[in-house]
This record gives structure tokens, sequence and C-alpha cells, in this order.
């Protein structure tokens, strides 16, 4: 009997031994089976699926950074595309043509009221005198009521107590523009193809067709006046611009300038300026 229980206890001793060197006896005996059978392990199949969740989240993590950075490259490309848009679609910032005036107009004359160009007058390039003697102003206004031109003009035959002022104003005028006179002088509009190399009368010029692109000395006759020489492409921005005349009153007397294809140069508030061009 004592002999027994000597080889029961031995027996569970044993057993105790073999189960504690086995981490999950269990398991093994499992993964046996599934072996045997040819389903793979349980703790394989866990380690396996555990893995494709973790490739699974990094993948929606790295979709969710590259839609973040796509989203965040649109918003930095969208004002520069906006900009571009506005700027296309703004008149304002629209290169200045007048080619399709060139040699076109025909001579009227007009008196105080109002005028629209293609209705009342004949789109092209004028010279504008006047009849007054002692100073009339016309102003000029495009289709969207933004200055375009203007001058105060006197005829040949005014003394030198009114001033000197000029005697001619050169413009373009274009379909839809407006001419506003304010009193009861009148103004002859004369269709014009002249160009110009030695000197520039008050008003709008194009480079390379009424003048010659090149650098230019510009000087001006003595004068009480202050006036400007501009050029610009379109009608957002200025690309030079001079103060000629009194030097008292902060014109200057002489510069010099380029003139390029397609400028529209105009020379405001004096009645003309002398050019010469430079090698």
């Amino acid at each position: 009997m004592k002999l027994n229980k000597m080889r029961l206890t031995a027996a569970l001793l044993f057993s105790s031994i073999v189960l504690m060197a086995c981490s999950n006896p269990f398991d093994e005996l499992a993964d046996d089976i599934n072996n045997a059978l040819g389903l793979g392990s349980p703790s394989e199949e866990t380690e396996n699926g555990q893995e494709g969740s973790e490739e699974e989240a990094a993948e929606e993590e790295d979709s969710e950074v590259e839609d973040e950075t796509t989203d965040e490259a649109a918003v930095q490309e969208e004002p520069e595309q906006s900009r571009e848009t506005d700027e296309d679609l703004d008149p304002m910032y629209q290169t200045i043509d007048y080619s399709h005036l060139y040699g076109e107009g025909e001579e009227i004359t007009i008196e105080a009221g109002d005028y629209t160009v293609g209705d009342d007058i004949m789109p092209g390039r004028y010279s504008v005198t006047t009849t007054s003697e002692y100073g009339s102003y016309l102003s000029i206004y495009n289709d969207e009521d933004r200055y375009v031109a203007g001058e105060t003009l006197v005829n040949e035959d005014s003394g030198e107590d009114v001033g000197a002022y000029s005697t001619e104003l050169l413009v373009y005028i274009s379909e839809g523009d407006n001419l506003e006179v304010r009193n009861d002088d009148s103004f002859t509009l004369t269709p014009i193809s002249d160009e110009y190399d030695d000197k520039l009368p008050s008003g709008m010029h194009v480079g390379g067709h009424d003048i010659e692109a090149g650098d230019y000395r510009v000087t001006t006759e003595e004068t009480e006046l202050v006036g400007n020489v501009e050029t610009s492409h379109a009608e957002a921005y200025v690309t030079s611009r001079n103060a000629v005349g009194n030097p008292e009153e902060g014109g200057r007397e002489s510069f010099v300038m380029t003139i390029e294809e397609g400028d529209i140069v105009e020379v405001i508030g004096v009645p003309s300026v002398n050019l010469e061009k430079l090698d």
C-alpha cells in the first residue's frame, strides 16, 4: 500500500514537470492535429490575421496621408489658378490692341452732348481739334465707363494770353466708347494715319506703328505746363511714367525712355514732346 502511494506521487510529480516544460501543451496538441488534417495551426492563423490587419491599417493610413497631401497641394495651387483665371477674364489685364483701327474712321463734327462710337461716330484713329478760343475739354470713356483719354484744347488762332494748351489730340476710339462734350464749342474728328519720328503730339500712339520702337531721348519746349509721358500694355497698369514740362512744378526737361513694340504711348497735359532716337 505504501509502495503504491509512492508510485502515484512520483507519477504526479513527473506529469507536473512535463506540463511546466511545455508552455501551452494543449495548443501544441491542437496544432499537431490540425497539421495532420492539413488545416494549419490556430496560432498561425491568429498571427496571419494580425499581420493582415496591421498591413490593412498601414495601407489605410498611407492612403489618408496621400489624400491629405493631395488636398493640401490643391489648396496651395487654387489661389494661383484663380488669380490667372481672374486676369484672363478681366479686360483690365488684357493687352490693348488698336490694330483693327488703323486707317479707319470718318470725319465728323460734334457739339455739346454725348456720343457713342459705333452708333454716332465710326471707330478709328482720329486727330481731334476744336473751334474754342479759350479752351474746351473733351473726355472719352470706354463701354465700362472707364476713362480712356481727354484734354483741354484750343484752336490755332487763340492768343498767347490763353496759355500754351494743345491744339490737337490724337486718339484711338473703339466700338462702345463714349465721347462727352460739356460746353457750346464744337470738336472736329479727322481720320489720321500719320507716323512720327522726332515729335509726338498730345494723345495716344502705338509703338511699332505710329512711332518706331527703340530708345529715345525725350525733351519738351519751354512751357509753364506740367504733363506726363506714359507707356502701358493694359488698362490695369502703367509700365512707365515721366513728368515733363515746367521744372519748377516737377516736370523734367529731358529723359531717356524705351518704346517697345505694341506699347501705348500717351502724351498728357502738354502740346507735344520732342524725340531723338538713340543708337
